[in-house]
């Protein structure tokens, strides 16, 4: 047991917290909160049952309603139990986990059973199946098929800690095959050979349950299960505290059924109570669990969604210029066709500017790479100041900084030479005769190729630089008829 809770707790630097078997009821430990709740609610079902023993005897109201509500409750709670312990067995594939799934399931097939044997239920006169005797030992064979579940687990607990099956479906396969087998076995002779079974129930009088021994060896068997798993868990989990408290109200039910005797009377009652609460406990258990995986998963969806955020900021910032701040050339790309993206539908033209220093090696070699560099930061300044907020800048180079904004196509070549003006004079006011030379590359939206934009705005910047420096050109006239 220690070297297994080390590895799991080694398992859950790797795991995430949803995944790792703690999460589970079946291994995260009980707290000592819990175990007094299970004490309270044992106490509370005990005390319940020891207050209404000497009254068991006496005739309740007849409520027809009360039996299909009962049985369709029962029925649907451990057909939920059933699918979520198969569930959480699949997720941990820890194979003790079957044997309560397995019990579960047999229940399952015995409560249909019996819904449809009880008298009277579906048919005016009679049951759909077996006969007088079958809706009694079918009650039987429900409590001990869970008892017996439950106490295979314990001693599966108790004799060898559970492996994680190697092959879980068909582990999960094998003991389905074996407790529908079970199921044949138990249905056989109660639906087919109903009329030879001993006589339990006399028209609703059922002390024979307890004369003939059938009654005290379910109780019998039950102890024996509840006695088992306190010796293998010493509840030390979830799962097993809150099997304790079933156990433990199914004691009661049958205690306080064989103590009433009789259909409607106040003992018939109270166990169907108590055998309700039996299975609503297991299912509460799963339930929660659910719940609380629900809200462990949205937890760690969020947190997953915050480190993704801080992820891509922390890529943005690595893809930044160090010196100037602004986005590198693979970064700006990305931006410049986001950009581009969103304003396709409103027929928007793109103008890509490409800026190259004027003088920058000038001051490089006479004034030193110092000074070079604050004139770097001077000129991202400069384009920050004159560029909208929807406008990008980047360094791509050097000395050298690209710019794409939007505009509508009738205006695109006036705002895109209103912004190069302004850059050129922002350029030129630093001073030690830096300026620059500006190439511009007007395109329309939907048929701008990225790789074409630049080389004509580099073009063009060289056609600035030849016509004196310190000046911006636009790329074709051609392009700019159609543009406009």
């Amino acid at each position: 047991m220690t070297d297994r809770a080390s590895n799991a707790g080694n398992n859950a630097v790797s795991k995430p917290a949803w995944h790792h078997k703690s999460a589970s009821p079946a291994t995260r430990q009980a707290t000592s909160r819990q175990r007094r709740r299970a004490l309270w609610a044992c106490i509370g079902i005990v005390l319940g049952t020891t207050l209404l023993l000497p009254l068991a005897a006496l005739m309740g109201p007849s409520m027809p309603a009360f039996i299909p509500s009962y049985q369709t409750a029962t029925v649907l709670a451990y057909v939920i139990i059933t699918y979520l312990i198969f569930a959480h067995y699949r997720a941990t594939r820890a194979s003790d986990l079957l044997y309560i799934g397995g019990g579960c399931f047999y229940c399952t097939g015995i409560l249909i059973a019996q819904f449809l044997a009880l008298p009277d239920m579906f048919l005016p006169q009679g049951a759909l199946l077996g006969g007088a005797q079958s809706a009694i030992w079918l009650w039987f064979f429900w409590h001990a098929g869970l008892a017996l579940g439950i106490l295979a687990y314990a001693a599966s607990a108790w004799w060898s800690p559970a492996p994680a099956a190697s092959d879980s479906e068909r582990m999960a396969q094998w003991l389905m095959a074996v407790v529908a087998a079970a199921l044949i076995a138990s249905l056989l002779p109660v639906i087919v050979f109903h009329a030879q079974l001993p006589q339990l129930d006399d028209n609703g009088d059922f002390h024979r349950v307890t004369s003939s021994g059938i009654g005290p060896l379910l109780q019998l068997v039950t102890g024996a299960a509840l006695l088992t798993l306190w010796q293998a868990t010493r509840f030390r989990t979830v799962l097993h505290v809150w099997l304790g408290v079933a156990l433990v109200a199914l004691l009661c039910d049958n205690a306080i059924t064989m103590a009433g005797g009789s259909q409607f009377s106040i003992g018939w009652y109270a166990g169907r109570c108590n055998a309700l609460i039996s299975a609503a406990l297991l299912l509460l258990i799963y339930l929660r669990e659910m719940n609380q995986v629900y809200l462990k998963t949205v937890q760690d969806a969020r947190l997953l969604a915050l480190n993704n955020a801080m992820l891509e900021v922390r890529m943005d910032q690595v893809r930044l210029d160090d010196l100037t701040g602004l986005p590198g050339r693979s970064l700006f790309l990305e931006l410049a066709e986001t950009l581009r993206s969103r304003d396709l539908f409103k027929r928007q033209a793109v103008a890509l500017l490409f800026i190259d220093l004027d003088g920058f090696k000038w001051i490089n070699d006479n004034l030193g790479h110092d000074r070079g560099d604050n004139v770097l930061v001077e000129v991202a300044a400069a384009l920050r100041s004159v560029l909208r907020d929807s406008d990008i800048a980047g360094r791509v180079g050097g000395d050298e900084f690209v710019v794409c904004l939007v505009a509508p196509a009738a205006t695109i070549k006036a705002t895109a030479a209103a912004v190069a003006s302004r850059i050129v004079s922002r350029v030129a006011a630093i001073g030690d005769g830096v300026g620059c030379s500006i190439g511009i590359a007007l395109c329309q939206a939907e048929n701008l190729e990225w790789d074409a934009a630049l080389r004509q705005a580099d073009e063009a910047m060289y056609q600035a630089k030849r016509q004196g420096k310190s000046r911006f050109t636009i790329y074709g006239h051609a392009l700019l008829d159609e543009v406009a």
